[in-house]
Order: structure tokens, then C-alpha cells, then sequence
């Protein structure tokens, strides 16, 4: 699905709110990459430093940018947003964002909101957590701690029965700690794939850690009337099923 860097934004004159359209590297939320320009002019040191814990929400995708520097009013203004990168540490094609600046007030704390108008570049999301209930990215304990990749790969579609031995792995940047290691935090589910609506049943999985790798191991059983977990020669992603594993926002480091 194609997605807007910039979903929408809200200029007062305290600051500027921006609404990503999708999952962002927060490393790359650096003052550098936010330039303000009036005319062709650019303005030094616009925003005050960014603080990625109290300036920007993962979950709702908004990051804060309080003004450093008074705005001549009535005056047109752009901000260039730039050098941003995905949850996949890929480049984010530049976006700019045109306003006119709000008239200066006694009251700062007022909200003289102006409308905006973005230059849309459209992007192909090809994040691997799209069907997953919390954000690429993980804010719950530390926002430098998220998932960078999974195998198999999320979206695989006719996965072997026997693939890895039923086993999925999941590499994080960061080892999360052992007590987030259960079917409580890594929720495995399946649902048959028919006509008529069904719904996801959960799936009694193991969840362990490799030894030294910052790497999660989820082990589904295997259809034995006595089911083993990660055996050679084992049937483990039944036919006309699809699966699932639900990672909770609150696990962390």
C-alpha cells in the first residue's frame, strides 16, 4: 500500500505538529533534517533540539517541533523535511511543507492553527509488521528498541508445512529481557482460510532466546496428537490455515 511520509500537519506559534504517514526511524529525527525556509532564505536553528522521548509519539506517529525563533507574521514559510528513514533504515523521499506563519499574539499559549499544504510523494510500504496490533518500532520500555527483521518473512505466502521446523524468528536490535519471554507477550494464532468468517484461535507455541543474539525463537507444535516443538520431518503450518504471532507493546529490554 503506497503511504505519505507526511500524513498531516498543525503550525501555531509555539510549534509544529507533524503526522507521519508511516513508521519512522527515530535515529534519523535529527534537528538537521528539518529546515525552514522563507523565501529562499533558510533560517537558522528553527526548532529547539528535538527530544525523541518527549517530542515524539510512536504510536500516534507525531513528533513535536517547538520553535526556536520568532516567525514574521502573515509571512510564507516552508519546512523541508529530509534524510528520514523507514523502520527498515531506508531513505525516505523528501517532503516539504508550505504555510502561511500565524499572526503574533500576546497570548503564546494560543492555537492560531493555519492550514497546510504538503507536496505528496507517494511511497510503497513494505514494512513487515502490518498485520501485527503494535508498531514496527516498540516504545513501550525504550524507543530505541524494535524489531529489525523476521523470518520467515511476514506476508509468505504458502509457507512449506514443515518450513524451519515450525519454528518463526524474530531479530530485534536489542536481546528484551527473559520475563517477556511467554504466550502472554509473543501471542501465536491461526484462523482456516474458507468463505464463510472465521475467527482466530490461539495456538499453544514456545517461546525461547538464542544464547547470545538478540534473536526471539517462536516454536509452533506440531499436529502430533502429542505435539513436539522444532523436530526435523514434522508437520507444523497445516494446510488452508494462515498464522499469526501478536508482539506486545509491552515488551522491552
Amino acid at each position: 500500500m503506497a503511504l505519505n511520509l507526511i500524513d498531516n500537519s498543525i503550525v501555531t506559534i509555539n510549534n509544529v505538529k507533524i503526522k507521519f504517514g508511516r513508521t519512522i526511524s527515530t535515529n534519523s529525527l535529527l534537528d538537521e533534517n528539518f529546515e525552514v525556509y522563507l523565501d529562499s532564505q533558510k533560517i537558522p536553528s528553527p526548532f529547539r533540539d528535538i527530544n525523541v522521548i518527549t517530542d515524539y509519539n510512536q504510536v500516534s506517529r507525531v513528533l513535536t517541533l517547538n520553535w526556536n525563533v520568532v516567525l514574521e507574521s502573515e509571512k510564507e514559510y516552508s519546512i523541508n523535511v529530509t534524510n528520514l528513514k523507514d523502520s527498515a533504515n531506508s531513505i525516505i523521499p523528501d517532503e516539504e511543507i508550505r504555510f502561511t506563519s500565524p499572526v503574533s499574539s500576546a497570548t503564546p499559549s494560543s492555537l492560531n492553527v493555519v492550514g497546510t499544504t504538503i507536496n505528496e510523494v507517494l511511497i510503497e510500504d513494505k514494512s513487515v509488521r502490518a498485520d501485527i496490533e503494535t508498531g514496527y518500532q516498540i516504545i513501550a520500555k525504550n524507543p530505541y528498541f524494535y524489531i529489525e527483521n523476521v523470518f520467515p518473512e511476514h506476508g509468505d505466502f504458502l509457507v512449506p508445512s514443515d518450513e524451519n521446523n515450525g519454528r518463526v524468528t524474530i531479530s530485534f536490535n536489542e536481546r528484551p529481557a527473559a520475563n517477556f519471554l511467554n504466550n502472554k507477550f509473543f501471542k501465536t494464532q491461526r484462523k482456516k482460510i474458507q468463505k464463510a468468517p472465521t475467527r482466530w484461535e490461539n495456538v499453544s507455541s514456545k517461546v525461547s532466546m538464542h544464547s547470545t543474539r538478540p534473536e526471539v525463537h517462536v516454536d509452533f507444535p506440531s499436529n502430533d496428537t502429542t505435539p513436539v516443538f522444532y523436530v526435523v520431518g514434522k508437520t507444523y503450518f497445516e494446510d488452508s490455515y494462515k498464522y499469526r504471532i501478536i508482539v506486545s507493546s509491552e515488551v522491552g529490554i
